[in-house]
Formats: C-alpha cells, sequence, structure tokens
C-alpha cells in the first residue's frame, strides 16, 4: 500500500485534525488547512485507498516540513492532555562493589541495556514539568519544545528536538541543557510510536544530559584471572576467558591446599602468547615474580634464566634439558627446586614491584 502523505491537518481554530477522525457528514463542516503551507485542504475519503488529506489546488507545497510540524504538535498535544509522560532510559550500570572491587574492570563489570522508568510530568505525586511551548529563545537556543514547571520556574527546563532533517549540534549538547532528540522522523508512524510509548531511549529517542538515579546492581558472574602457588612452588592459572573462577568467588580459595592465591587485572591474558614479542609478564610469571619480589623463596622453571622460548617447539623450553639428563625440553616446572643450574630471570625480575601491584591483589589472609 502506498504511504499516506498526510493523515493530519488543522481547521480554523489552528486545531489538529486526524483524517480517520472525519466522516462523510462532517469532511466538510470546516476548512480545512495544510499544517505546511497554510493551504486549503480536502479531505478524500475513499471505499479502495486508505484516507488522506490533499490539496484542494495546485500548489508548491511538498511537504518536506510536514513531519517535524506533526511531530512537534502532536507530542505537545500529548503531553498537555494526558496524566503522564514516560520516558524510559537505557543505562549502562556499574557493578556495586566498584569502589571496593580490586578486580573491576568497567567493560565486563557493568550491566548494559539496564531500564530506568521516569516520567516528564509527574514523579513521587509531584509535578515535574507542566508546560510545552513551542520555539520558544532560551539562551540564544530555540528548541522545537520546551518543557517548563510553571510552579517552579526555577526549575532546568527540557529541550525536546524533533530530528527530520537536523540533529543537535554541539554548542547546544554541551549547553548541559536536558535534551531530549527523536530519531529521524520518516513517517507518521514515528510519531505515533512516540505519542503511543512515550520516550524510549535508544528506540525512538537519544537524551543528553540526563543523569538519573541508577539501581544497585551487584555483578557476580564477571569471569577473573586467579593464580595459584602450591607448597612445591607450581603454580596454576585460571584464566577469565575459560569462566573457571568468577568475581562472587572473588575472596574465597579455589584450592584448600595452595600456599597463595592472587586475583590479577587484565582479564584473558593467553599465556606464553602476545607477551613474547612485547617482553611483558603474562598471568603466570606475573604471580611469580610478584610473590619472589614480596620475600617468597620461589624456585619454579618459568622464572630460570634458561628456560626460553623457542620457536622450533613453538613453546617455553628448558635450553639446558639434554646436558641437565631430561628426555623432554618441558620439564615440571616443580623440577626447580633440585636444578643445580637454576637461576633467575633478571629480565623477568626487572618489572618493578609497583607495577605489578597495580594488577595483582592478594586473597585474605583468613581465607
Amino acid at each position: 500500500m502506498k504511504q499516506v502523505k498526510y493523515s493530519y491537518c488543522v481547521d480554523e481554530k489552528d486545531e489538529l485534525v486526524y483524517i480517520n477522525s472525519l466522516s462523510d457528514s462532517t469532511r466538510h463542516a470546516r476548512k480545512l488547512y495544510c499544517l505546511q503551507c497554510g493551504q486549503e485542504m480536502i479531505a478524500n475519503l475513499g471505499t479502495k485507498k486508505a484516507w488522506y488529506f490533499s490539496h484542494k489546488s495546485d500548489c508548491a507545497c511538498d511537504g518536506e516540513s510536514y513531519l517535524h510540524k506533526l511531530g512537534k504538535r502532536r507530542i505537545r498535544e500529548k503531553f498537555m492532555s494526558e496524566g503522564k509522560f514516560p520516558l524510559l532510559f537505557s543505562k549502562v550500570v556499574p557493578c556495586s562493589e566498584k569502589e571496593k572491587c580490586p578486580c573491576y574492570f568497567e567493560e565486563s563489570c557493568s550491566t548494559h541495556d539496564v531500564k530506568v522508568c521516569s516520567d516528564l510530568k509527574f514523579w513521587n505525586n509531584s509535578i515535574v514539568y507542566d508546560t510545552c511551548q513551542e520555539e520558544v529563545f532560551i539562551d540564544g537556543f530555540r528548541p522545537d519544545l520546551l518543557l517548563t514547571c510553571s510552579s517552579k520556574p526555577d526549575r532546568e527546563p527540557v529541550f525536546i528536538e524533533i530530528f527530520k532533517a537536523h540533529q543537535s549540534d554541539e554548542p547546544k549538547i554541551d549547553s548541559n541543557y536536558r535534551i531530549i532528540e527523536t530519531k529521524r522522523i520518516d513517517s507518521e508512524k514515528d510519531i505515533d510510536d512516540i505519542v503511543e510509548k512515550g520516550f524510549i531511549e535508544g528506540e525512538n529517542c537519544t537524551t543528553y544530559n540526563f543523569h538519573p538515579k541508577l539501581p544497585s546492581i551487584r555483578k557476580q558472574d564477571v569471569p577473573i584471572d586467579r593464580f595459584v602457588l602450591f607448597k612445591n612452588g607450581a603454580a596454576k592459572v585460571y584464566k577469565a576467558i575459560d569462566y573457571e573462577v568468577c568475581c562472587d568467588k572473588i575472596n574465597e580459595k579455589v584450592h584448600s591446599n595452595s600456599l597463595v592465591e592472587l586475583n590479577m587485572v587484565g582479564q584473558g591474558v593467553d599465556i606464553w602468547a602476545d607477551n613474547v614479542i612485547e617482553k611483558s609478564l603474562d598471568s603466570y610469571q606475573t604471580g611469580l615474580v610478584y610473590l619472589v619480589k614480596k620475600g617468597m623463596n620461589i624456585r619454579n622453571c618459568i622464572l630460570c634464566k634458561f628456560y626460553k622460548y623457542n620457536d622450533y617447539y613453538g613453546h617455553y623450553i628448558c635450553i639446558l634439558y639434554r646436558s641437565l639428563g631430561f628426555q623432554s625440553p618441558y620439564t615440571n616446572r616443580s623440577t626447580a627446586n633440585k636444578c643445580q643450574r637454576y637461576e633467575l630471570n633478571q629480565q623477568l625480575m626487572g618489572h618493578p614491584l609497583e607495577e605489578i601491584e597495580k594488577v595483582v591483589f592478594e586473597l585474605p589472609t583468613n581465607q
């Protein structure tokens, strides 16, 4: 079906008239005019096509501003005639433990698309805004609609912008005035959606400079890197990418017989991969270097200067394995406890403790 261009016009009193509100008996009861150009319109109430208004005479009106003007009129009438006008925000809510959690990572420790309900007319049984004016100047700006409160004239107003051809510019956004801007209005249906549902951020509008009160959400399913050291000097890393340890266990050991356990920031480190070229520490190395620098007497092949990355094997190996009589270059890392050639890798140990402490956090000692 061909899209109806004009479903609305105005009468002699400048009141909005909807085509479906007419009938054969009322279609000529009053003069009808175009919202955009002001020329006289006629109602076409056929039996085969959807009803619509058209210009009575040929004119240069192309309807370019029709949707913009219709949007202003219908949203304003909806606001002034209804007891409420919903505004639904879609926000990113950080974990309520953000300030206390040592492993907080904004991207994964936040809940996205949280719906926060508000109302532009009443909140907590009090009037928020009760006045809606078209194109009123304020501080050099002229919003399409301006919401104010008659009983509290000092209350910060709200701008409503109908996006048909131009979006809000930076000076307006940077003014700190609260702005609701509709998505691009391409049809009468887009306006219907706002009038029927109210404003829904991300769906039919964008908001600027609003700071609604966010709900408290405690995240408990965010994976974290956990370093575990055993009494024999061997160690294990539970990588966040494998989802083995989550933040609900951030202060709980994963091994009852572990000597030390560490939480680490910087999730999903791929051990023995990217760090090869960058000469940075992976999670395994980080935990060991940290504990040695904190005074623990640890011998582990990973810390040995003779344990190096080998291109042929595509892995770290003991480069002295033959001279030491080992059958395989892949040694048990606790072999260092008895190895006479064990020597700390000074390149690894050269990483400053103060830098490592930014990403390593020990579990409470009573755990």
